[in-house]
């Protein structure tokens, strides 16, 4: 009897959801030169180069309303905080280059944000981030932080959240596909910050052309 070949289908989710999301980031934001011209280079972002070698992305707009269903915060809350901030405490920052706060960290230092590095690891020995002196914890900041960027998990975000209303910021951002309680959202608010979640800044300065005062 004969055999039938039959073929093999690959699974849908091939990568786990952070590297997915990295990939949409590197593949919005970044082109690398390509002989005469460019070409989209989705590593990017996982392999991060100098600010002078990246060039910003006109991004699909599509996508990105697709994406934005379900988030916390308008478009003109984005704009307010991205074009007023200056210092941006980045928690979770690490210098582990495949992570997609890596990546993030160095785009927004390109653009001219002072980005704090949270690492309570590399604050113990006296390390760097991106150049980036890396302190313990928010409060460690000696400066006015306008805004907390957070790349944690949803059950590490309220203390995260606390952390910065304790610090007095402005805004505090939660990224792509990380889930925040109803709770930790309101209690920012009632703070009088203001709250943007399922958003990447890094996505969102290009999307819509914000420039820093």
């Amino acid at each position: 009897m004969r055999k039938t070949r039959q073929s093999f289908k690959a699974p849908i989710n091939v990568y786990p959801n952070n590297l997915r999301v990295h990939l949409l980031i590197a593949s919005l934001l970044y082109i690398l030169p390509f002989s005469d011209s460019f070409c989209i280079s989705p590593t990017a972002c996982l392999n991060p180069q100098p600010p002078s070698r990246l060039r910003p992305l006109q991004p699909d707009f599509a996508l990105a309303q697709t994406r934005m269903s379900g988030d916390i915060g308008t478009d003109d809350d984005v704009r307010k905080v991205l074009s007023s901030a200056k210092t941006i405490a980045i928690v979770g920052a690490t210098n582990r280059e495949s992570m997609p706060v890596h990546g993030v960290m160095n785009y927004m230092i390109s653009q001219g944000y002072k980005c704090i590095p949270i690492n309570p690891r590399e604050a113990e020995n006296g390390g760097e981030i991106l150049g980036q002196k890396a302190v313990g914890k928010i409060a460690d900041i000696s400066e006015k932080v306008d805004m907390v960027d957070v790349f944690l998990r949803s059950d590490r975000i309220p203390a995260a959240v606390d952390d910065a209303i304790a610090a007095g910021a402005g805004a505090v951002w939660t990224q792509l596909d990380i889930e925040v309680d109803e709770e930790t959202i309101a209690k920012a608010k009632a703070a009088g910050m203001t709250v943007i979640t399922n958003r990447c800044p890094a996505i969102e300065i290009p999307r819509l052309g914000i420039t820093k005062l």
